[in-house]
């Protein structure tokens, strides 16, 4: 008996850990998204211009971790990335200008107001917002709120004015690019 106990011990603690290393590899996890995280990107879509409904999927009776653009971990069902970039024509065919291409891809860009609801996305550390046109209106200052970035975006977005210096704020950023932007931008200082 006292062998039979041992077995099935052995057998529920192999169990129990290869159990825990497919979770821990998210074999069989798929966190649900925070819901205070998904009403802040359901606020943020509020103000973006979407004239192509690339953002379709972002409804509220929906899991934001399973909405197109979005990335969750796994484990803790935060959002840590926004892909919200547009490939343009002349990055799948370099040889040929497709006028067609071109008007599709204009007609897709996100414009629009960027909401600070952004700020209570607190472990985003992924940003991609280029190729887009928000028109010239000046890069939010609460972007520099957004600590955990490392990865940031901004190119051809049509930002214009001056950087703001609340992006010096951001201490974990390890790639910055505010480049091709149609409106002049400037920075006085980064402090």
């Amino acid at each position: 008996m006292a062998r039979f106990i041992f077995l099935f011990l052995a057998f529920l603690i192999l169990i129990t850990n290869v159990t825990m290393i497919s979770i821990c590899n998210g074999n069989f996890v798929h966190a649900v998204c925070i819901e205070s995280e998904k009403e802040a990107l359901l606020r943020f879509k509020q103000g973006i211009m979407d004239r192509a409904n690339r953002l379709a999927s972002w409804v509220s009776d929906a899991d934001c971790c399973r909405w197109t653009r979005i990335v969750c971990d796994n484990m803790t069902g935060h959002v840590i990335e926004l892909h919200l970039r547009i490939a343009p024509p002349w990055e799948v065919n370099y040889s040929v200008y497709d006028y067609e291409a071109n008007k599709a891809y204009e007609r897709s860009m996100l414009g629009g107001k960027i909401s600070p609801s952004l700020v209570h996305l607190k472990h985003l550390s992924y940003l991609e917002l280029s190729n887009n046109d928000f028109g010239g209106i000046h890069i939010p200052e609460f972007f520099g709120s957004l600590g955990s970035l490392r990865y940031f975006n901004l190119s051809r977005a049509n930002f214009g004015g001056e950087v703001p210096h609340h992006l010096g704020n951001l201490s974990n950023l390890k790639y910055l690019n505010l480049g091709n932007n149609n409106y002049s931008m400037y920075v006085e200082n980064l402090h």
